[in-house]
């Protein structure tokens, strides 16, 4: 075994880290309840970093590293254009955010479609079938771009006194055209002072490089209406947008919330998904990380979670809360984490930057728990997803 010893200036250590792919080691697997599938990962910050895809058992059956460019986040499968595919951002990552490309790959796995510019934090293509029985898919991007703002309020002095900060988009495309057919701003509609996260270190605003990302949008997703839901890090709210003029309809959690939270609550979550809406009620799945680095120190445990929100009561009520089986050691997820719901109501969680995966039945008992990663590496993997795999074509 090769390995590679790095130095750690800081305290003058030796630390070895394994120069081999990333492994899955399965610590609970209860095959009676677990949902059949293959596990989609693409961990990062370790050598031969990727996409993968590892059966429950552990093995890997695809390895990807080299095969996409730079870093690669949400690697998952996807339908596109009637037909099974495989989706990846792939592209460079600073502070907190991306400049890349949405890629959807053949069963060879080679890229037939590039998106255009977008940030890692959402990718999604959704099916639709229209009144007239005429099939489309729509891709959802998220897009971070540093602008120039008077930040002297936040204490940014700079130039004429414009700091930078960070606008996040997210954008409906075609991905056959790659026409944008809707596009939304923060800054047109969510005020810096929603922000938890002031200007600090590598965000702190005074340069573009350095922009202060006081909103970090991290999943957006669509109603059956045609709103949508759109989650940021950085307030500790879930938006309910208008997709018709962009307007916010609703706030749930941060600082302006238009509900109670019943005996619940969340902190710097990612992954917020409609799992059911019927009337005046809509069932959320979310990943409660409860910690954000750029505020210290963690808040909670990170979990996922499920909520009930009653848009006509104004209320949110917690359904189930899925722990960590590392949660009596402290298992606080800085960075990333995901929640699915698959077959049989079971709850499969990516748990971001603490590097293990986890499936639940409905009701939350454990069913399935393993980490990934390389000895002597902290890895993470900005979501997981659980799905079919038919190989890869030679």
């Amino acid at each position: 075994m090769l390995l590679t010893t790095l130095v750690l200036a800081a305290c003058h250590c030796l630390t070895a880290v394994a120069q081999v792919p990333p492994t899955l080691e399965v610590s609970t697997y209860d095959k009676s309840s677990v949902v059949p599938g293959f596990i989609y990962l693409a961990p990062n910050t370790v050598p031969f970093s990727g996409p993968y895809v590892f059966d429950l058992n552990g093995t890997t059956v695809f390895k990807g590293a080299g095969k996409l460019s730079g870093t690669v986040h949400d690697f998952q499968p996807c339908v596109y254009q009637k037909k099974q595919r495989f989706c990846a951002w792939q592209g460079t990552t600073a502070f907190g955010y991306g400049s890349g490309q949405a890629v959807i790959l053949d069963d060879q796995f080679k890229v037939i479609k590039a998106l255009p510019a977008s940030d890692y934090h959402e990718f999604k293509i959704v099916q639709a079938i229209d009144a007239q029985g005429q099939y489309s898919d729509t891709a959802y991007l998220t897009v971070y771009t540093p602008v120039r703002r008077d930040l002297s309020a936040f204490g940014v002095p700079n130039e004429d006194d414009q700091g930078w900060v960070v606008d996040c988009h997210f954008r409906a495309v075609d991905p056959v055209s790659n026409k944008v057919v809707f596009d939304w701003s923060s800054l047109d509609h969510v005020p810096l002072s929603e922000s938890y996260v002031l200007p600090t270190g590598g965000i702190n605003g005074y340069s573009q490089r350095s922009a202060w990302d006081y909103f970090h949008l991290d999943s957006v997703a669509r109603l059956s209406g045609g709103d949508y839901l759109i989650s940021s890090r950085h307030t500790s709210t879930i938006y309910r947008i208008s997709g018709k003029d962009g307007s916010i309809t609703w706030r749930l959690g941060g600082k302006s919330s238009d509900f109670k939270l019943q005996d619940f609550s969340f902190d710097s979550q990612h992954d917020v998904r409609v799992v059911s809406s019927t009337g005046d009620t809509l069932t959320l799945s979310l990943f409660d990380n409860e910690y954000n680095t750029f505020v210290q120190p963690p808040k909670g445990l990170s979990s996922g979670k499920m909520i009930e929100v009653n848009t006509a009561t104004k209320t949110a009520r917690l359904l189930h809360q899925y722990d960590s089986p590392s949660k009596d050691i402290g298992n606080p997820s800085g960075d990333g984490g995901s929640v699915q719901v698959i077959a049989k109501g079971n709850v499969f969680i990516g748990w971001g930057s603490d590097a293990q995966v986890t499936e639940h039945t409905a009701d939350g008992r454990l069913v399935y728990a393993a980490r990934f990663g390389v000895p002597g590496s902290s890895a993470n993997s900005y979501r997981a997803f659980k799905g079919a795999f038919t190989g890869i074509q030679k």
